[in-house]
């Protein structure tokens, strides 16, 4: 896949201080791109400049170094305060604010003209995004009477609404309960299934892992690490057998009751592996039924990566 976003030695300082003025680095050289047609994860603590990167693609900021590129054009440098186009992009902020007297559906119908839709197509287009966020029902009523989760959900329809190629999104899933995180994750699953390239921040790592096939981790400022996500997570030495009956006369291994008389057994090295298929072989009361290579999850790695950077 071809990159349709490349940033190249982006930094940023801001100023410090009331009397004595100062300058802090927000962002330092950073460099990275994203693949046409991927779904990357960007991820860093709080105050590592993710929301200053998004600033600076939105045009909201302007960089001191560096500059981005959208489908091979220059967008914004140094010397121009520039941005993703506005008729090919998406953005959804982490924390939507929008007029509190306007509904649902007058905000949308404002928003999508500026993006250049209009009559039909636009009022075909709200409905559809209100039912499939789940939001239909409060369509007509003022935002100021919304739920923090329903103005998330709008937030989101007036990103996608114009069915942008490319959707900046941060921290998409804050504020949603259970059941709206799940539906957000089913559309952004589907905006990307049809072809859309996305690009957001997540303290939810869970869902970084399940929604993206590429990662971005940022650390005061700088990229510390960029790749698939298959790849930061790897395999360890350690192989996680499940079995199911009893597995008290098992060689002593480390042991997670699963319910339901199931247990996940865990051995370092494949000469241990071998030794627990073994004795599971002469084990009448005990049944196998899984055998893999334990991996890390995204949020195990994401903390190794910054603890082992930040000790070196």
């Amino acid at each position: 896949m071809n990159g349709i976003l490349t940033i190249e030695g982006l930094s940023l300082s801001v100023p410090t201080g009331h009397v004595i003025q100062g300058r802090r680095l927000v962002l330092d050289d950073v460099c990275f791109s994203v693949a046409r047609g991927s779904a990357t994860a960007y991820l860093g603590p709080n105050g590592a400049g993710k929301t200053s990167t998004f600033r600076i693609l939105c045009g909201l900021s302007r960089a001191d170094a560096g500059s981005v590129r959208f489908a091979g054009e220059v967008v914004c440098d140094a010397r121009v305060r520039g941005g993703l186009p506005a008729h090919r992009f998406g953005f959804m902020p982490e924390q939507p604010y929008f007029y509190r007297n306007l509904t649902p559906r007058e905000l949308l119908t404002g928003l999508g003209r500026l993006s250049g839709m209009s009559g039909r197509q636009l009022g075909a287009a709200i409905e559809d995004w209100a039912g499939r966020l789940d939001f239909e029902a409060v369509l007509g009523q003022p935002l100021r009477a919304c739920s923090k989760g329903q103005v998330q959900r709008v937030g989101l329809a007036q990103a996608l609404l114009h069915e942008p190629e490319f959707v900046l999104l941060d921290e998409p899933l804050s504020g949603l309960d259970p059941l709206g995180r799940e539906r957000v994750r089913q559309v952004l699953h589907e905006v990307h299934a049809g072809g859309a390239t996305l690009l957001f921040s997540s303290h939810i790592l869970s869902d970084a892992e399940a929604m993206c096939d590429a990662v971005v981790v940022l650390d005061a400022g700088r990229v510390v690490h960029q790749g698939e996500i298959a790849g930061m997570l790897g395999k360890s030495e350690r192989w996680a057998i499940v079995v199911e009956g009893d597995a008290g006369g098992l060689p002593a291994v480390q042991r997670v009751e699963l319910g339901h008389g199931r247990y996940r057994l865990l051995v370092d090295g494949e000469a241990e592996r071998d030794r627990l298929l073994n004795a599971l072989r002469t084990s009448f009361g005990c049944r196998l039924l899984s055998v893999e290579q334990d991996r890390q999850t995204l949020e195990q790695a994401f903390i190794s990566l910054l603890q082992d950077g930040r000790a070196s």
